[in-house]
């Protein structure tokens, strides 16, 4: 009896565990669709995602909350007669530099529209940061607006990533579609 339980022992005990294959993530989102957003008396109006919300702030502030991706983007509205341009522009490069701090780099794009004058940046902060998406348009005359991407989420980058990239898109195509009225 006691060799039975011995031999079980070791045949049970004894087994090799297999690993487990690497996964990855397959995240994939639906194509964008876009529709025309203008917050109620207020001077700009521009394309965006219908995966999103947009929700009119006071001050002619929105915000666009991404359900499916627990993000919401933050757009706020400066009128350049009661703000300075150059302390706007300040105000940016410093959330840069807070948020910036133990990312690895920054990628920038610019967009430049003379006709419909609009002139935009938008930044992505590459690592572990708790906003990675800054971006900013103007007319440098009137019109200055500015947003930040956020999630309900710890900084992850290599997590977040998929889905940064995605807003990215749907923040290239707000630039893009920009209109002052």
């Amino acid at each position: 009896m006691m060799r039975i339980l011995f031999f079980l022992f070791l045949f049970l005990g004894c087994q090799h565990q297999v690993p487990k294959p690497f996964a990855a993530l397959a995240l994939s989102y639906p194509e964008p669709q876009y529709n025309d957003y203008a917050p109620n008396a207020c001077v700009y109006r521009f394309m965006y995602n219908e995966v999103s919300t947009p929700m009119q702030l006071s001050s002619c502030g929105t915000t666009l909350d991404y359900p499916l991706l627990k993000a919401k983007i933050y757009v706020t509205y400066f009128d350049l007669h009661k703000t300075s341009l150059d302390t706007l522009f300040m105000d940016f490069e410093n959330r840069l530099t807070i948020f910036g701090k133990g990312t690895q780099r920054i990628n920038e794009s610019t967009y430049e529209d003379k006709e419909k004058e609009v002139l935009g940046s938008c930044v992505t902060l590459i690592g572990d940061s708790p906003s990675n998406l800054h971006f900013f348009a103007t007319d440098t005359k009137k019109h200055f607006i500015s947003g930040s991407l956020l999630f309900s989420a710890s900084p992850n980058y290599d997590s977040l990533a998929p889905a940064i990239g995605y807003i990215r898109n749907d923040v290239q195509k707000m630039l893009e579609t920009l209109r002052w009225q």
